[in-house]
């Protein structure tokens, strides 16, 4: 079985990812995959991965997946769970047996790109205050048959 859980930033994929694996399940971090991910101007230009949130945003980049990449690695695994998001993740919603998406409450959300620990906590601000990279997720699950999840403990609590 194929299945994708998307969300949005510091919805919790990364760190399930990784404790998925860690546990010997077969789960990936989309930045696992090559030649998955790339950010493109707003032409569909593939451009240099901006190096904070506020260029991204000035320029109106995007990340994208590639659904060539993506088929190719699923392809390779018979029973694999992929973990991210990106600006087009419903563009390869059909090559997964099961989508969810991950839900999360917002005063929590920005508790978690507040921390420290976060793999590139530039992306996370910007002059604003914090940038919700996906927060249009759920929306975009309510259009398709995916389920939401919000879990209802801590993450870290679940693993331990």
């Amino acid at each position: 079985m194929k299945i994708l859980i998307f969300g949005p930033s510091g919805s919790g994929k990364t760190y399930l990812a990784r404790s998925l694996a860690k546990a010997g399940i077969n789960a990936f971090d989309d930045s696992d995959i090559p030649g998955l991910s790339n950010w493109y101007d707003r032409n569909g230009q593939k451009v240099t991965e901006p190096e904070t949130a506020q260029q991204a945003l000035d320029n109106q980049y995007s990340f994208l997946w590639s659904q060539k990449a993506m088929a190719k690695f699923l392809a390779q695994h018979r029973d694999v769970y992929v973990f991210g998001g990106s600006g087009n993740v419903h563009h390869v919603f059909d090559l997964f047996d099961r989508v969810y998406c991950l839900r999360i409450d917002p005063v929590v959300q920005r508790q978690r790109l507040q921390q420290s620990n976060r793999q590139r906590p530039e992306m996370d601000k910007n002059c604003d205050g914090i940038v919700v990279w996906g927060d249009w997720f759920e929306q975009l699950a309510i259009g398709h048959p995916s389920h939401c999840l919000m879990p209802t403990r801590p993450l870290n609590s679940s693993f331990s």
